[in-house]
């Protein structure tokens, strides 16, 4: 897609004034093309939903290289977007040189890119939970206040394996209680809404 080294970039973001200022900032580098929507583009700089979205609709085939440019700063968003397929991640308070640096290292493919702030958040703390999906549905209903025995008829399995799932996501989360797990998972971003 490149043409004589330079990389077409698309911008695309819900708020019409950050999509606005995005595609003037890297509009200006002599390397860099922005091309309009559904045209062929090395790199699509998108909001957190935006490139969500763009990913699951490559559903995994190779498309192009996206960089997420947000102000979601939550673990469990960050990890959405790694585990979608995400080869960048900048927070909207980036200096204009780490997303110029970022964009030509995602576009020469390089490893995955995430801001100071992201890869920082994803090094301190316990390692990532390693949740289930079975232990992430339990952990949605448990944030919200439900007892084993409604998380069970909700999810229809028993009230003990409710409780086997509750203690796992306990030791995962390395707390102690069902408070403790509503509040690290809330903090972390580990439950979508």
């Amino acid at each position: 897609m490149t043409h004589a080294s330079r990389l077409f970039i698309q911008v695309r973001h819900e708020d019409p004034l950050v999509l606005a200022g995005l595609v003037s900032l890297i509009g200006q580098q002599l390397d860099f093309e922005v091309r309009p929507d559904g045209t062929a583009a090395d790199v699509i700089v998108a909001d957190h939903a935006c490139a969500l979205a763009l990913l699951a609709a490559a559903g995994g085939a190779r498309g192009p290289r996206v960089v997420v440019m947000t102000r979601r700063d939550k673990e469990g968003e960050v990890m959405a977007a790694i585990r979608a397929g995400a080869h960048g991640y900048l927070l909207q308070d980036a200096s204009p040189q780490e997303l110029m640096d970022c964009i030509r290292h995602v576009a020469r493919g390089g490893s995955r890119y995430l801001c100071r702030r992201t890869a920082g958040l994803l090094e301190s703390g316990p390692p990532r939970t390693g949740l289930t999906a079975r232990e992430e549905d339990v952990l949605r209903f448990l944030v919200k206040g439900d007892c084993n025995k409604g998380i069970a008829r909700k999810l229809d399995i028993s009230a003990n394996t409710v409780k086997a799932h509750v203690s796992r996501i306990c030791e995962k989360l390395h707390v102690s209680s069902r408070a403790q797990v509503a509040v690290k998972a809330t903090q972390r971003g580990l439950v979508r809404a």
